[in-house]
């Protein structure tokens, strides 16, 4: 699971946010082009401690359900400045869930398309290491080449994020905007590619006012699951489209990411605790639902199943 590291915003964001940004939370939308230039915790030091304690809190929540729970190291001096520019030592190390997919035994580096984000890369390289030793497949997307921001939708992938892949046993969903904010369509091949015949990817259209996939959906246990129906362009996934559904706004997927829950095992799920009415939906179909708070962390498009990443999953079949 990821960590809180301070950063600096670039300064180009002090003329506003472009379009590839869209899927920023409201507030964020606001603050970032005032905070450009500066470091996140001189312009919003309560928003940047609460992050921090949030993220750890998190941490001693899983370990105390048994969960062992590996970080990324931190990142050097040069690997900070990689793709820096405007946004020279810009990077966040919180959201580990994109950097990497794992289905399976393989363990892959994926293809981010935010250049500033390309660097998380190397402080979970020793995570990657120890799951090869343990007899895990490393795969290494072909890195992109950087493109400024604004340019993001005309960049040249494959892309592939882990917020965009869904498991449902054999069947991997990988999501795809249009906005140019993270996966494309050629990632989702390179992916079906990888895996070859013993998995079915299939692509999901999304909105561009989300950035992935997991923003409005998340698998409770098979038959139950938290979706966002407007963030799919061409309807719910057959995969799901059969099960008991828990609707969440695409307002509330957006900007306190209620599609975005973490699944302990079947039928036990992890939820921000502003999201009572979702808490109570779950329960009252037999899940078991904890709650912590998170909203210092989501300011920033990522809720709990972005902050993590299952290193090992069981497969009935």
């Amino acid at each position: 699971m990821g960590r809180v590291i301070d950063f600096r915003v670039p300064r180009g964001l002090g003329a506003g946010l472009p379009d590839p940004l869209r899927f920023l939370p409201d507030r964020t939308r606001r603050e970032l082009p005032r905070w450009a230039g500066r470091l996140w915790s001189d312009a919003d030091p309560e928003g940047y401690a609460r992050s921090v304690e949030q993220i750890e809190g998190l941490a001693r929540f899983l370990a105390g359900h048994g969960v062992v729970v590996h970080r990324p190291r931190e990142l050097t001096g040069p690997e900070l400045s990689v793709y820096g520019g405007d946004g020279d030592r810009f990077s966040t190390q919180t959201f580990v869930r994109d950097p990497m997919v794992v289905i399976g035994d393989h363990v892959i580096e994926a293809a981010l398309r935010l250049p500033a984000r390309f660097k998380e890369r190397f402080g979970l390289r020793p995570v990657f290491a120890e799951a090869v030793s343990r007899g895990a497949r490393y795969s290494v997307m072909p890195p992109p080449s950087p493109v400024p921001v604004p340019e993001l939708a005309s960049a040249t992938g494959p892309f592939l994020e882990g917020g965009d892949v869904a498991v449902l046993g054999r069947d991997v969903l990988v999501g795809h905007g249009r906005g140019g904010a993270a996966s494309d369509p050629e990632g989702a091949r390179w992916l079906a590619r990888l895996l070859g015949d013993g998995y079915r990817v299939h692509g999901v259209p999304i909105s561009e006012q989300v950035i992935h996939l997991d923003d409005g959906l998340t698998a409770v246990r098979e038959g139950l699951a938290v979706v966002c129906r407007e963030q799919f362009l061409d309807g719910v996934p057959a995969q799901v489209a059969d099960w008991e559904l828990i609707d969440v706004s695409l307002r509330d997927a957006v900007n306190l990411l209620a599609g975005n829950s973490l699944v302990l095992g079947p039928g036990e799920v992890l939820v921000d605790e502003r999201l009572t009415g979702l808490a109570e939906a779950l329960t009252a179909r037999n899940a078991t639902v904890h709650t912590l708070p998170f909203d210092a962390v989501t300011a920033f498009a990522g809720g709990f199943r972005c902050a993590h990443h299952p290193l090992v999953r069981e497969l009935d079949a």
